[in-house]
């Protein structure tokens, strides 16, 4: 089947027009409504759809695209199935949208950053479908397959055992520090990330025909940029870390947790302890946004605790809360 060519022949207009109407089409759906239960569902499946759309019109089936598909498709089932379930069965509601659920232009202004993560993202699949003639497969694809494959591991297995722990009566007020925890504080984002830059691996051998396919980088870097600084992190540590902190006993057991726990590169407790601070910030990205406020412990907390706090690090921090994608549970 030839290739049907729409726009222009690496389909990046055509899935940035579906995307835009796809998003606008859910918000227009999530406010009339007034409910949030098919924001994140609306984005994982748009990645499906675009994906699917430009699988057909290349009207090839090369096993790269095949692979690449594929590999896309299984991450965001995942994905939007695990947020769906969350929002509908676990909490009723997205909480992120509380103030904003009710203004037009605040609510749209999540849509629209869906819709560039959506395209953005995207980018390795839609060009690898785009592309008539592939190179035979190659050891740089393989490279790929490993490296998403660890980061759908750690995804999947962050986020389900973070479902599971939180449903046990004994983990009320304290973070999961067991399994995959163990060794990084968020095995989920880590996961998130591997598995755009193992994409984005996979689509390389085909950017010696077609240099244009570099701009696929931005999907791994945009990623990167969203869970580090925006919507991530950012999110999950600084201010957000003080619903650790509620006693004096969970605050110290948290504060050790952390202080020996890398935020999201897989390193040895032990080792991680021990590492200067300064490593910590440049080589695992402990950056200083992350961590512990001084004045994390809550008022029923005793001054000895409080002092223990600073000497983990606590300082002020600096909270901003995102409007993309979060699978912390």
């Amino acid at each position: 089947m030839p290739a049907v060519e729409v726009l222009d022949e690496h389909y990046f207009a055509i899935t940035a027009l579906v995307t835009v109407a796809f998003q606008v089409i859910g918000f227009v759906i999530a406010f009339a409504c007034q409910f949030d239960k098919i924001t994140d569902f609306s984005g994982a499946t748009n990645f499906v759809l675009l994906a699917v759309l430009t699988l057909v019109l290349g009207g090839e089936y090369h096993p790269r695209q095949i692979i690449v598909t594929a590999s896309l498709l299984l991450s965001r089932f995942w994905l939007g199935g695990f947020l769906l379930y969350r929002v509908t069965c676990l909490r009723g509601k997205d909480g992120r949208f509380d103030e904003m659920r009710s203004r037009c232009c605040a609510f749209f202004g999540f849509w629209v950053f869906q819709m560039l993560w959506v395209w953005l993202v995207s980018l390795p699949v839609v060009f690898v479908n785009s592309r008539p003639v592939q190179p035979p497969l190659e050891a740089l694809d393989w490279v790929g397959v490993a490296v998403y494959g660890l980061g759908l591991i750690f995804e999947v297995g962050g986020d389900a055992q973070k479902l599971v722990f939180k449903q046990s009566p004994d983990s009320r007020g304290r973070h999961p520090s067991g399994g995959l925890y163990c060794c990084m504080r968020h095995p989920n984002y880590t996961g998130e990330m591997l598995l755009w830059w193992g994409t984005f691996i996979m689509a390389a051998p085909t950017f010696g025909a077609d240099p244009v396919g570099w701009v696929s980088i931005l999907s791994p870097v945009f990623t990167m940029l969203i869970l580090l600084f925006l919507s991530g992190m950012p999110s999950a540590e600084g201010a957000a870390q003080t619903k650790y902190m509620k006693t004096p006993a969970l605050a110290d057991e948290y504060a050790s947790y952390r202080d020996r726990t890398s935020p999201i590169v897989p390193v040895p407790p032990a080792c991680y302890g021990a590492l200067p601070r300064v490593v910590k910030q440049v080589f695992c990205c402990e950056f200083p946004m992350y961590e512990l406020p001084a004045d994390a412990v809550t008022d029923d907390s005793d001054a000895e605790t409080s002092a223990a706090m600073r000497g983990h690090g606590g300082t002020p921090a600096h909270h901003s809360e995102g409007a993309a994608y979060q699978s912390e549970a």
